[in-house]
Protein backbone atom coordinates (compact mmCIF):
# COMPACT_ATOMS: atom_id res chain seq x y z
CA UNK A 1 0.00 0.00 0.00
CA UNK A 2 1.37 3.62 -0.80
CA UNK A 3 2.15 5.51 2.36
CA UNK A 4 0.20 8.34 3.86
CA UNK A 5 2.04 11.14 3.31
CA UNK A 6 1.78 14.37 5.63
CA UNK A 7 4.82 16.00 5.12
CA UNK A 8 5.42 19.81 4.49
CA UNK A 9 6.81 19.30 1.37
CA UNK A 10 3.50 17.44 0.38
CA UNK A 11 1.21 19.35 1.42
CA UNK A 12 3.07 22.11 -0.97
CA UNK A 13 2.73 19.79 -3.70
CA UNK A 14 -0.79 19.41 -3.57
CA UNK A 15 -1.86 22.66 -2.19
CA UNK A 16 -4.52 24.82 -4.09
CA UNK A 17 -3.60 26.07 -7.16
CA UNK A 18 -2.30 29.83 -7.22
CA UNK A 19 -0.42 31.88 -9.01
CA UNK A 20 0.89 30.02 -12.24
CA UNK A 21 -0.56 27.07 -11.08
CA UNK A 22 -3.40 25.21 -13.56
CA UNK A 23 -7.22 25.39 -12.54
CA UNK A 24 -8.72 21.96 -11.71
CA UNK A 25 -10.19 20.46 -15.27
CA UNK A 26 -14.03 20.71 -14.92
CA UNK A 27 -15.73 17.14 -14.76
CA UNK A 28 -18.43 16.90 -17.34
CA UNK A 29 -21.09 15.19 -15.73
CA UNK A 30 -24.29 13.17 -16.97
CA UNK A 31 -26.92 11.42 -15.53
CA UNK A 32 -25.18 8.79 -13.03
CA UNK A 33 -22.21 9.00 -15.26
CA UNK A 34 -19.01 11.30 -15.98
CA UNK A 35 -18.06 12.18 -19.95
CA UNK A 36 -14.83 13.24 -21.39
CA UNK A 37 -15.55 17.29 -22.45
CA UNK A 38 -16.11 16.89 -26.27
CA UNK A 39 -18.96 14.65 -25.12
CA UNK A 40 -17.58 11.22 -26.99
CA UNK A 41 -17.21 8.68 -24.09
CA UNK A 42 -19.44 8.56 -20.90
CA UNK A 43 -18.54 5.90 -18.01
CA UNK A 44 -21.54 4.77 -17.19
CA UNK A 45 -22.89 3.32 -13.83
CA UNK A 46 -24.10 -0.49 -14.20
CA UNK A 47 -26.96 -2.16 -12.21
CA UNK A 48 -23.94 -4.54 -10.44
CA UNK A 49 -22.38 -1.21 -9.16
CA UNK A 50 -19.77 -1.29 -11.61
CA UNK A 51 -18.35 0.81 -14.74
CA UNK A 52 -19.23 0.68 -18.29
CA UNK A 53 -17.22 2.69 -20.96
CA UNK A 54 -19.51 3.78 -23.76
CA UNK A 55 -19.45 5.72 -27.43
CA UNK A 56 -21.90 8.25 -26.42
CA UNK A 57 -22.49 8.96 -30.09
CA UNK A 58 -23.12 4.73 -31.09
CA UNK A 59 -24.20 3.63 -27.62
CA UNK A 60 -21.39 0.75 -27.75
CA UNK A 61 -19.48 -0.69 -25.37
CA UNK A 62 -15.71 0.15 -24.85
CA UNK A 63 -14.99 -1.30 -21.74
CA UNK A 64 -16.02 -2.20 -18.29
CA UNK A 65 -14.61 -2.09 -14.59
CA UNK A 66 -16.05 -4.78 -12.68
CA UNK A 67 -18.40 -4.08 -9.88
CA UNK A 68 -17.90 -2.47 -7.31
CA UNK A 69 -16.14 0.28 -8.48
CA UNK A 70 -16.61 4.45 -9.18
CA UNK A 71 -16.20 6.04 -12.11
CA UNK A 72 -14.79 9.76 -11.24
CA UNK A 73 -13.82 11.43 -14.35
CA UNK A 74 -12.06 11.34 -17.46
CA UNK A 75 -9.35 14.15 -17.59
CA UNK A 76 -6.08 14.52 -18.54
CA UNK A 77 -6.75 12.04 -21.38
CA UNK A 78 -7.31 9.41 -18.63
CA UNK A 79 -10.66 7.60 -17.24
CA UNK A 80 -10.04 7.32 -13.69
CA UNK A 81 -12.06 4.55 -11.38
CA UNK A 82 -12.07 3.64 -8.04
CA UNK A 83 -12.11 -0.16 -7.53
CA UNK A 84 -12.77 -2.13 -4.97
CA UNK A 85 -11.08 -6.11 -5.42
CA UNK A 86 -10.08 -8.85 -3.76
CA UNK A 87 -10.73 -8.84 0.13
CA UNK A 88 -12.05 -5.32 -0.20
CA UNK A 89 -8.95 -3.79 -1.45
CA UNK A 90 -9.26 -0.21 -3.34
CA UNK A 91 -7.46 1.14 -5.61
CA UNK A 92 -7.36 3.81 -8.10
CA UNK A 93 -7.35 2.42 -11.53
CA UNK A 94 -6.53 4.78 -14.83
CA UNK A 95 -7.77 3.68 -18.35
CA UNK A 96 -7.14 5.21 -21.70
CA UNK A 97 -10.93 6.02 -22.51
CA UNK A 98 -11.61 4.84 -26.09
CA UNK A 99 -9.53 1.55 -25.36
CA UNK A 100 -9.82 0.63 -21.88
CA UNK A 101 -6.41 0.28 -22.14
CA UNK A 102 -4.50 0.12 -18.73
CA UNK A 103 -2.83 3.35 -17.76
CA UNK A 104 -1.67 3.10 -14.59
CA UNK A 105 -2.64 1.78 -10.69
CA UNK A 106 -2.27 2.74 -7.66
CA UNK A 107 -3.17 1.75 -4.23
CA UNK A 108 -5.65 3.09 -1.90
CA UNK A 109 -5.78 2.48 1.32
CA UNK A 110 -8.69 4.76 3.23
CA UNK A 111 -8.96 2.48 6.78
CA UNK A 112 -13.10 2.51 6.15
CA UNK A 113 -15.46 0.79 8.89
CA UNK A 114 -16.54 -2.88 8.14
CA UNK A 115 -20.14 -1.24 6.87
CA UNK A 116 -18.69 1.10 4.11
CA UNK A 117 -18.00 -0.51 1.14
CA UNK A 118 -18.37 0.37 -2.92
CA UNK A 119 -20.28 -2.85 -3.15
CA UNK A 120 -23.38 -1.08 -1.48
CA UNK A 121 -24.60 -3.85 0.18
CA UNK A 122 -28.89 -3.86 1.27
CA UNK A 123 -30.01 -5.91 3.96
CA UNK A 124 -33.89 -5.58 4.80
CA UNK A 125 -34.91 -2.04 5.16
CA UNK A 126 -31.16 -0.95 5.62
CA UNK A 127 -28.60 -0.01 2.97
CA UNK A 128 -25.50 2.01 2.30
CA UNK A 129 -24.34 4.53 -0.35
CA UNK A 130 -21.00 5.29 -1.40
CA UNK A 131 -20.87 8.71 -3.33
CA UNK A 132 -17.43 9.47 -5.36
CA UNK A 133 -16.42 13.24 -6.03
CA UNK A 134 -13.19 14.06 -7.82
CA UNK A 135 -10.73 16.91 -9.30
CA UNK A 136 -7.40 16.60 -11.73
CA UNK A 137 -4.67 18.85 -11.65
CA UNK A 138 -1.37 19.00 -13.64
CA UNK A 139 -0.91 15.46 -12.64
CA UNK A 140 -2.34 15.38 -9.10
CA UNK A 141 -6.05 13.59 -8.34
CA UNK A 142 -8.42 14.48 -5.79
CA UNK A 143 -11.03 12.24 -4.55
CA UNK A 144 -13.40 12.75 -2.08
CA UNK A 145 -15.83 10.22 -0.39
CA UNK A 146 -19.32 9.78 1.66
CA UNK A 147 -20.59 6.47 3.08
CA UNK A 148 -23.56 6.22 4.51
CA UNK A 149 -25.43 3.23 6.85
CA UNK A 150 -29.02 4.22 6.50
CA UNK A 151 -32.65 2.81 7.40
CA UNK A 152 -35.68 3.16 5.46
CA UNK A 153 -38.45 4.63 8.30
CA UNK A 154 -42.05 3.98 7.74
CA UNK A 155 -45.01 6.08 7.28
CA UNK A 156 -44.89 9.28 5.88
CA UNK A 157 -41.19 7.53 4.06
CA UNK A 158 -37.62 8.44 4.76
CA UNK A 159 -35.00 7.73 6.14
CA UNK A 160 -32.33 7.87 9.17
CA UNK A 161 -28.58 8.47 9.07
CA UNK A 162 -26.88 5.19 11.32
CA UNK A 163 -23.11 6.07 10.48
CA UNK A 164 -20.97 7.92 8.03
CA UNK A 165 -17.40 8.82 6.73
CA UNK A 166 -15.99 10.90 4.76
CA UNK A 167 -12.64 12.49 3.22
CA UNK A 168 -10.42 13.46 0.54
CA UNK A 169 -7.63 11.45 -0.89
CA UNK A 170 -5.14 13.05 -2.59
CA UNK A 171 -2.92 11.30 -5.52
CA UNK A 172 0.35 12.93 -6.87
CA UNK A 173 0.07 9.99 -10.27
CA UNK A 174 3.45 10.81 -10.84
CA UNK A 175 5.36 10.04 -8.02
CA UNK A 176 1.76 7.97 -6.31
CA UNK A 177 2.74 10.07 -2.94
CA UNK A 178 -1.23 10.13 -1.26
CA UNK A 179 -2.44 12.22 1.31
CA UNK A 180 -5.68 11.04 3.09
CA UNK A 181 -7.59 13.56 5.17
CA UNK A 182 -10.75 12.37 7.15
CA UNK A 183 -13.62 14.41 7.28
CA UNK A 184 -12.33 16.84 4.42
CA UNK A 185 -14.37 18.35 1.40
CA UNK A 186 -13.51 19.33 -1.62
CA UNK A 187 -14.78 23.07 -3.15
CA UNK A 188 -17.00 22.91 -5.27
CA UNK A 189 -18.58 25.19 -8.00
CA UNK A 190 -21.27 27.40 -5.96
CA UNK A 191 -25.06 25.90 -7.10
CA UNK A 192 -26.80 29.32 -6.43
CA UNK A 193 -26.29 33.14 -5.84
CA UNK A 194 -28.49 35.50 -4.11
CA UNK A 195 -30.83 37.39 -6.55
CA UNK A 196 -29.97 41.17 -7.02
CA UNK A 197 -32.01 43.67 -4.73
CA UNK A 198 -36.03 44.57 -5.83
CA UNK A 199 -35.53 41.39 -8.06
CA UNK A 200 -38.67 39.39 -8.55
CA UNK A 201 -37.04 36.03 -9.40
CA UNK A 202 -39.01 32.91 -8.06
CA UNK A 203 -37.82 29.45 -6.71
CA UNK A 204 -36.49 26.97 -8.94
CA UNK A 205 -35.07 23.41 -8.50
CA UNK A 206 -31.66 22.35 -8.84
CA UNK A 207 -29.09 20.22 -8.08
CA UNK A 208 -25.28 19.76 -7.99
CA UNK A 209 -23.46 18.94 -11.02
CA UNK A 210 -22.01 15.71 -10.23
CA UNK A 211 -22.69 11.59 -11.34
CA UNK A 212 -25.06 10.97 -7.88
CA UNK A 213 -27.70 8.62 -8.75
CA UNK A 214 -31.02 10.31 -8.86
CA UNK A 215 -34.38 8.61 -8.56
CA UNK A 216 -36.37 11.27 -9.02
CA UNK A 217 -37.18 14.37 -10.21
CA UNK A 218 -37.51 17.37 -9.61
CA UNK A 219 -34.34 18.02 -7.49
CA UNK A 220 -35.01 20.61 -4.21
CA UNK A 221 -36.06 24.41 -4.97
CA UNK A 222 -33.68 26.85 -4.05
CA UNK A 223 -34.16 30.99 -3.23
CA UNK A 224 -31.74 33.26 -5.50
CA UNK A 225 -30.36 33.06 -9.32
CA UNK A 226 -28.44 29.41 -10.81
CA UNK A 227 -24.49 29.87 -11.28
CA UNK A 228 -23.29 28.63 -14.15
CA UNK A 229 -19.65 29.48 -14.23
CA UNK A 230 -19.24 33.62 -14.77
CA UNK A 231 -23.05 33.53 -15.66
CA UNK A 232 -25.72 34.49 -13.61
CA UNK A 233 -29.19 33.15 -14.59
CA UNK A 234 -32.72 33.86 -12.71
CA UNK A 235 -36.21 32.73 -13.60
CA UNK A 236 -39.30 34.10 -13.26
CA UNK A 237 -42.93 33.93 -14.64
CA UNK A 238 -43.82 36.01 -17.88
CA UNK A 239 -46.33 39.22 -17.35
CA UNK A 240 -48.80 37.22 -18.48
CA UNK A 241 -48.53 34.06 -16.44
CA UNK A 242 -48.35 31.61 -19.36
CA UNK A 243 -44.61 31.11 -19.64
CA UNK A 244 -41.17 31.24 -17.71
CA UNK A 245 -38.85 34.31 -17.93
CA UNK A 246 -34.87 34.20 -18.43
CA UNK A 247 -32.47 36.63 -17.15
CA UNK A 248 -28.53 35.82 -17.81
CA UNK A 249 -26.17 38.52 -16.82
CA UNK A 250 -22.16 38.13 -16.53
CA UNK A 251 -21.06 38.23 -12.64
CA UNK A 252 -17.94 39.38 -13.67
CA UNK A 253 -18.60 42.49 -16.49
CA UNK A 254 -22.22 42.83 -15.82
CA UNK A 255 -23.28 42.51 -19.51
CA UNK A 256 -26.60 41.27 -19.70
CA UNK A 257 -28.26 39.22 -22.20
CA UNK A 258 -31.79 39.99 -23.76
CA UNK A 259 -34.00 38.19 -21.37
CA UNK A 260 -36.19 35.17 -22.81
CA UNK A 261 -39.34 34.33 -22.47
CA UNK A 262 -40.72 31.09 -22.81
CA UNK A 263 -44.09 29.91 -24.00
CA UNK A 264 -44.79 27.11 -21.10
CA UNK A 265 -47.21 27.14 -18.09
CA UNK A 266 -44.63 25.63 -15.90
CA UNK A 267 -45.33 24.00 -12.18
CA UNK A 268 -41.62 23.24 -12.00
CA UNK A 269 -38.12 24.93 -13.79
CA UNK A 270 -34.85 23.31 -13.63
CA UNK A 271 -31.26 23.72 -15.17
CA UNK A 272 -30.03 20.45 -16.15
CA UNK A 273 -26.51 19.51 -15.24
CA UNK A 274 -24.61 21.10 -18.03
CA UNK A 275 -26.34 24.33 -17.13
CA UNK A 276 -26.96 25.53 -20.60
CA UNK A 277 -30.11 24.12 -20.71
CA UNK A 278 -33.67 24.57 -18.07
CA UNK A 279 -36.60 22.01 -17.78
CA UNK A 280 -39.63 23.12 -17.97
CA UNK A 281 -42.28 20.46 -16.79
CA UNK A 282 -46.03 21.17 -18.31
CA UNK A 283 -48.34 21.80 -15.44
CA UNK A 284 -51.71 20.09 -17.15
CA UNK A 285 -49.36 17.33 -17.74
CA UNK A 286 -46.49 16.35 -15.68
CA UNK A 287 -45.55 13.51 -17.24
CA UNK A 288 -44.24 15.75 -19.76
CA UNK A 289 -40.95 18.05 -19.48
CA UNK A 290 -39.35 20.42 -22.26
CA UNK A 291 -35.85 21.26 -22.56
CA UNK A 292 -34.86 24.79 -23.60
CA UNK A 293 -31.67 26.23 -24.78
CA UNK A 294 -31.17 29.41 -21.85
CA UNK A 295 -29.22 31.02 -25.03
CA UNK A 296 -31.75 31.04 -27.15
CA UNK A 297 -35.14 29.47 -25.17
CA UNK A 298 -34.93 27.04 -28.27
CA UNK A 299 -37.06 23.96 -27.20
CA UNK A 300 -34.63 20.97 -27.82
CA UNK A 301 -36.73 17.72 -26.29
CA UNK A 302 -39.71 16.88 -24.78
CA UNK A 303 -39.35 14.07 -22.25
CA UNK A 304 -41.43 11.44 -20.66
CA UNK A 305 -41.10 11.79 -16.86
CA UNK A 306 -37.22 12.75 -16.80
CA UNK A 307 -35.19 12.21 -13.44
CA UNK A 308 -32.26 13.73 -14.35
CA UNK A 309 -31.15 15.63 -17.33
CA UNK A 310 -27.63 16.63 -19.76
CA UNK A 311 -27.29 17.47 -23.10
CA UNK A 312 -23.98 17.23 -24.03
CA UNK A 313 -23.30 17.06 -28.10
CA UNK A 314 -26.50 17.64 -29.63
CA UNK A 315 -27.39 14.99 -27.49
CA UNK A 316 -29.97 14.41 -24.37
CA UNK A 317 -28.93 12.36 -21.76
CA UNK A 318 -31.49 11.45 -19.37
CA UNK A 319 -32.45 8.88 -16.74
CA UNK A 320 -36.45 7.96 -16.33
CA UNK A 321 -37.73 4.75 -13.92
CA UNK A 322 -39.16 1.68 -15.47
CA UNK A 323 -41.72 0.84 -13.43
CA UNK A 324 -40.20 -2.42 -12.55
CA UNK A 325 -37.71 -1.46 -10.56
CA UNK A 326 -34.92 -0.18 -12.73
CA UNK A 327 -33.36 3.16 -13.60
CA UNK A 328 -32.48 3.26 -17.31
CA UNK A 329 -30.28 6.09 -19.00
CA UNK A 330 -31.78 7.31 -22.51
CA UNK A 331 -29.68 9.00 -25.21
CA UNK A 332 -32.06 11.12 -27.21
CA UNK A 333 -31.20 13.03 -30.63
CA UNK A 334 -31.79 16.80 -29.88
CA UNK A 335 -34.88 18.17 -31.45
CA UNK A 336 -35.53 15.40 -33.84
CA UNK A 337 -36.73 13.32 -30.23
CA UNK A 338 -35.10 9.98 -31.67
CA UNK A 339 -34.19 7.98 -29.35
CA UNK A 340 -30.31 6.74 -30.23
CA UNK A 341 -29.72 3.85 -27.26
CA UNK A 342 -30.55 3.46 -23.86
CA UNK A 343 -28.69 1.34 -20.79
CA UNK A 344 -29.90 0.17 -17.31
CA UNK A 345 -27.85 1.97 -14.95
CA UNK A 346 -29.82 1.24 -11.71
CA UNK A 347 -31.83 -1.45 -10.26
CA UNK A 348 -33.55 -2.09 -6.99
CA UNK A 349 -32.08 -5.04 -4.52
CA UNK A 350 -34.90 -7.66 -4.85
CA UNK A 351 -34.51 -8.02 -1.32
CA UNK A 352 -35.27 -4.60 0.22
CA UNK A 353 -37.15 -2.78 -2.73
CA UNK A 354 -36.26 0.51 -4.12
CA UNK A 355 -34.30 2.83 -1.18
CA UNK A 356 -36.36 6.12 -0.65
CA UNK A 357 -34.30 8.99 -2.21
Amino acid sequence: MAHHLATTLLAASLAAPGAGQAAPEPATFLPAAVADAAGTVACLRTPEGGVEAVDLVSGGELWRSAAPSRALLVAGGRAFVLEERGQRRLQLSAYEPGTGLPAGTWAVDLNLPGWASLAEPATGRTWTTFEVYALYSSGVLEVEYQAHRLTALGIPPGRRVDAEVAGVLTVDLGSGRTEHRRGARLARPALVAPAPPESRFHRFHARPADATLVLGGPPPDFEGVLVAGDERVGFARTPDGRGVSVVRWNAVTGARDPPLAIPVEADAVWPTLDRRHVALRRARDQRLVDVHSLATGERIATLERPADIAAVGGRILWTTGSGQGELRLVATEARSGRTLWTRTVWRAPPSSGEPIP
